[in-house]
């Protein structure tokens, strides 16, 4: 499995998989709602009923993220034979551009066009450098995916050189290590696991297996432990206070969760090979939505149209919130992907022809 391979020959990609595009779509929803949620929490008192409920809930949105890493995996690691220079230049390119792009917007949407001025240049790069931004903390996420595209060559030849026999034990070692991460502070004790487990490799590699190597067998295990996982987060939030570490992102009951939801979207849609069209439109603009979400959420709803969660009720508030950040963020995706990301895109093209142009003339005078 895996091996040396020239550039002379084709990168072989797995077929198609129907269900990805639901999950693209179960994650985009999610995340919006997930956020909207968020806010109506700030609304309840701790401890209250209400409050406890927008926790669950907040709980089951919150798998988006791992939804989210858990696609990424099951999409590029299975590749086989594609060069290094296509991966960066095509696929990496395709989440670098529109974040770089994004962050860019946020920034000067809060303090100004002025940020663009070239002496800003090299303040903007070394904010870009250091992580995500104070106007759009989400990216959070982005910013892990992103190093995960990085790491995607190496994790691609070490998980296809991975035995099937062994891949399950590799899969309970990464559920181990978050475990030990996650609880064993509860007891006093620091293993300085987070370093590893906070890159999510591990949630990385989980939509790798359940989506190329796992068995039936595993994948009922994983339903299983996302229903009791459920549960469990569910007595957890109704009875127990400070939970927020051992509950969320690699937490092994989130894990399992977000698990669980991967394997039954696969399992519901087995032997799909097309999906409708407006799935397949979602899905084609979920990275998007992703990045544009947070200020049509913050701003464009809540500022500009004065729509908050207590509109109709809390829960009424929470769908009219939701809906209008979704519709608002799947037109700017769409307006903003047909024109300054595709201006930036185009732009870089050409630098890059320029360059290759340039290259080639010196090495012919040569």
């Amino acid at each position: 499995m895996g091996g040396h391979h020239t550039g002379t020959v084709a990168a072989v990609k797995p077929p198609r998989l129907a269900y990805i595009d639901y999950l693209r779509v179960t994650a985009t929803v999610f995340v919006i709602f997930g956020h909207t949620v968020t806010v109506a929490r700030t609304y309840a008192a701790p401890g209250t009923l209400l409050f406890q409920v927008l926790e669950i809930f907040n709980f089951i949105f919150s798998s988006s993220n791992l939804m989210f890493l858990m696609i990424s995996g099951a999409l590029l690691l299975p590749v086989r034979g594609e060069r290094l220079q296509d991966f960066f230049s095509h696929r990496f390119s395709k989440v670098l551009i529109p974040m770089l792009v994004y962050y860019i917007l946020y920034v000067c949407a809060k303090e100004g066009i002025g940020q663009l001025a070239p002496q800003n240049w090299g303040l903007m790069l070394k904010r870009i450098i250091s992580g995500p931004p104070v106007e759009a903390p989400h990216f959070w996420l982005v910013y892990v995916i992103i190093w995960l595209y990085v790491l995607t060559p190496f994790l691609r030849y070490l998980m296809q050189n991975i035995p099937d026999t062994v891949m399950n034990g590799v899969m309970l070692v990464i559920f181990l290590v978050c475990a030990f991460d996650t609880y064993t502070p509860l007891f006093g004790v620091n293993l300085h696991l987070s370093g590893i487990v906070d890159t999510f490799v591990g949630v990385f590699i989980l939509g790798y297996f359940i989506a190329a190597r796992s068995s039936r067998r595993a994948e009922n295990i994983l339903l299983a432990g996302g229903i009791i996982s459920f549960f469990i987060t569910v007595y957890i939030i109704t009875n127990l206070g400070w939970y927020d570490d051992y509950i969320y992102n690699n937490a092994p009951t989130m894990m399992l969760f977000a698990a669980a939801q991967f394997v039954l979207v696969k399992r519901i849609a087995a032997g799909e090979v097309h999906t409708t069209k407006v799935v397949r439109l979602i899905g084609k603009y979920s990275y998007s939505i992703l990045l544009i979400h947070w200020g049509v959420l913050h701003f464009g709803v809540k500022q500009m149209l004065h729509v908050d969660v207590l509109m109709g009720g809390v829960w009424g508030g929470c769908i009219l919130m939701a809906v209008l950040t979704f519709i608002g963020s799947f037109a700017g995706a769409v307006i903003l992907d047909y024109t300054l990301i595709l201006w930036v895109r185009k732009g870089l093209s050409a630098i890059a022809s320029l360059l290759r142009s340039i290259t080639g003339k010196l090495k012919s005078r040569t």
